[in-house]
């Protein structure tokens, strides 16, 4: 489809493997309407299918990340946004809250590596798409605000799944009743990130790691993310269970092979996902 509020770059060169979503509207710290979940939605949904990318990095085009909903938005691109968002619930028909949860929950079962680039404020649902992704890399320019209950709303896009796994209950709980900013420095104390870079050097962080993971064994990758992400709902040796069958299926790839020769032979492994 073509797309108006986000772009999507496949790269290459080095950083082959890696998909670029950025973001577009800056002039509304690329709040969320209508259009930019379906765009954005078809953008998860297409990388998902392309056996050429690796990873997805997202990020926002100039001072914010996301600020979240896009509640001053008109009648016209709410009407607009209307035909995205009924496009996007009927191939998502079990997502509990329509096109919201449309997008969510395509972006947790997302089966590879996600990084979000925090390049400035990750406001509401900007937050929880933020915290949605596998790792997050911020700006020193980042800030973190649980903005629903400004709104007098209670959270919703995941953030009360993901914020107190990531953070514990009480910070999490305090963060969501009363709406504070946090700054990129707490954001990396408290481990809502995984690092806090120079806002010059952001993307290239941020591309850097991509690129790293992209030249790894991808089935190996994309398998140890499902099981930490259902690590949860398992004891020990249920998880050793599950342990035991990706091992089944990593033991015997070319993958896996070809990371034992490359040792051998004392050179860098060309993994090929398979």
């Amino acid at each position: 489809m073509d797309y108006e509020q986000v772009t999507l770059e496949r790269l290459d060169g080095d950083a082959e493997g890696v998909a670029l979503a950025t973001l577009r509207r800056p002039e509304k710290m690329n709040a969320v309407g209508g259009r930019l979940v379906h765009e954005l939605l078809d953008v998860v949904e297409s990388t998902r299918y392309d056996d050429g990318v690796k990873v997805l990095v997202i990020t926002g085009e100039g001072r914010g990340f996301c600020a979240g909903a896009d509640v001053g938005e008109d009648e016209e691109a709410r009407a607009e946004g209307k035909v995205f968002v009924e496009s996007a619930y009927r191939r998502h028909s079990t997502a509990p809250i329509g096109h919201w949860g449309s997008l969510f929950s395509a972006l947790k079962a997302y089966p590879k590596p996600t990084i979000a680039a925090v390049n400035g404020a990750a406001a509401g649902a900007g937050m929880s798409l933020a915290l949605a992704c596998d790792i997050r890399i911020a700006s020193s320019n980042a800030r973190f605000v649980s903005a629903f209950v400004h709104r007098a709303i209670s959270p919703d896009t995941g953030s009360t799944y993901h914020l107190p796994r990531l953070i514990g209950t009480g910070r999490a709980l305090e963060m969501m009743f009363t709406g504070e900013s946090v700054d990129a420095a707490q954001a990396g104390e408290w481990g809502i990130v995984n690092r806090v870079v120079d806002a010059e050097e952001l993307m290239a962080e941020s591309l850097g790691l991509a690129e790293r993971i992209a030249r790894g064994p991808s089935l190996a990758i994309e398998l140890t993310k499902r099981l930490v992400q259902q690590s949860g709902g398992v004891d020990f040796d249920g998880q050793l269970e599950r342990e035991a069958w990706a091992l089944g299926i990593t033991g015997g790839s070319e993958d896996r092979a070809e990371g034992i020769a490359s040792f051998l032979e004392k050179r860098d492994p060309q993994f090929r996902g398979r």
